[in-house]
């Protein structure tokens, strides 16, 4: 029997293993971290489980959505309203609908309507092409105003982005448009979120649980550290052994792929894969005594603040899940060399509490009841102009070797839904070229 190992138990990694199983494949998963479920990965709070990095679905996320009614947990998904805003000017505005737009003073009644009249295109072009080739910065000062630019889109792609923030190319943003505009329009009562009752890791641990009841194996907290080829096959060395097999998938980050098996690639696609840029990204997550602001999502738009935004999760679930507790995410994405990756939570906590007190006057430290901190090395992908043609194929230079890394998810964004679907289909290329 044909044996594959996949390396890495993030949603992409798993859902490959399942299909690789389900096709008859001995399959062994092997993961770094105690817990399956990359930057789905949870903790509890007030008995109950809560994504370590803030997660949801949209309407249009169909892939996962499929997933998990194949894994009798459909039925699990609520879809429910939310709220966004945005700190901007020194002050709060709601903001995401007609209505709030109206009210938003930071813009002129000229650029209100030419941002409403380019977003609405932008929600129904769905040709990629004509986005991939000129930056976001140069097709939103043309189009929607240097103004618009200027207050809404720029600090944001500031706080995400950084010192890269004027070269990200315009598919990035389109793509978030374009789908954000079709889940409001699929929903027919204006945006509605999914999240899963008990966390997403029920979704993880299902997957995890086919597999191995397929006579997989999921490995966990054993690290793979390096990959070695033959004529025979693949020997697997991780942190507690070497195991040896026909076929590997990589699932991971671009990086650990070159630390794992960059030594068997030819220096062109070294050079490719070292032209990849991202950003890494730490969350704190704060159990408070009482609600920071009235929104789920506020989007900061101030260059002067230290984190880009603030989800807070207990606005759109109850915070009765979690023992009463309003639960608030501070997103901050850094490029990888930033000072900051390096601080201690409480650090950075002293970073947070002026700029939390700006928002709102009377945030005060005891506030917080608990404090928790997580960081990913690598959090998004940099999709600067030219982004596609440095996106590495899922089958490698290597025979038998095979990768399925956020960095390929191309027009769309890293997210649940494309973790799977992407998982599905390097498994497809398995298949495919095992005679399945």
């Amino acid at each position: 029997m044909t044996e594959i190992v996949v390396v890495g138990a993030g949603l992409t990694g798993l859902t490959a293993a399942l299909r690789l199983a389900q096709s008859g494949y001995r399959v062994r998963v092997f993961e770094r971290y105690p817990r399956p479920g990359g930057l789905a990965r949870v903790f509890e709070v007030g008995g109950e489980r809560l994504e370590a990095f803030y997660h949801h679905l949209f309407t249009t996320d169909s892939a996962y959505v499929r997933l998990a009614r194949e894994l009798d947990l459909a039925s699990a998904i609520e879809w429910l309203p939310s709220r966004m805003g945005i700190w901007t000017d020194h002050r709060l505005w709601d903001f995401g609908t007609p209505q709030s737009l109206l009210r938003f003073s930071p813009l002129s009644l000229v650029d209100k309507a030419r941002f409403v009249l380019w977003t609405v295109l932008l929600q129904r072009s769905g040709r990629a092409e004509r986005y991939a080739d000129v930056t976001a910065k140069e097709w939103i000062c043309a189009h929607q105003g240097r103004r618009v630019w200027d207050v809404v889109w720029g600090p944001l792609f500031h706080q995400k982005f950084s010192d890269y923030a004027d070269q990200v190319a315009m598919v990035w943003l389109w793509r978030k448009v374009y789908l954000r505009g079709r889940s409001r329009s699929r929903s027919g009562l204006g945006e509605r979120l999914g999240y899963m009752r008990g966390s997403f890791a029920r979704l993880v641990e299902t997957l995890a649980a086919r597999i191995t009841g397929l006579g997989g194996e999921v490995s966990l907290s054993d690290e793979v550290r390096r990959l070695e080829h033959d004529d025979a096959g693949f020997q697997v060395m991780s942190r507690q052994g070497e195991v040896h097999c026909d076929r590997v998938l990589l699932a991971i980050p671009i990086p650990e792929y070159l630390e794992v098996a960059g030594h068997l690639l030819p220096a062109a696609d070294l050079d490719r894969l070292h032209g990849l840029k991202s950003t890494a990204a730490i969350c704190t997550v704060l159990e408070m005594n009482r609600s920071l602001t009235p929104y789920y999502w506020l989007n900061i738009a101030d260059p002067d603040m230290p984190f880009g935004g603030l989800i807070e999760h207990t606005n759109y679930i109850s915070r009765e899940r979690y023992g009463g507790r309003h639960i608030l995410y501070i997103s901050n994405y850094l490029l990888p060399n930033d000072p900051m990756l390096s601080l201690s939570k409480s650090e950075i906590l002293d970073r947070y509490v002026p700029a939390l007190q700006r928002i709102n006057s009377s945030f005060g430290e005891d506030w917080i009841v608990a404090s928790h901190h997580f960081k990913a090395d690598y959090a998004q992908p940099l999709v600067t102009v030219g982004y596609r043609r440095l996106i590495p194929p899922f089958r490698t230079a290597v025979p038998g070797l095979y990768l399925g890394s956020m960095a390929q998810i191309y027009p769309e964004d890293r997210g649940q839904n494309y973790a799977v679907e992407y998982g599905e289909k390097v498994a497809r290329c398995l298949i495919e070229d095992l005679g399945g």
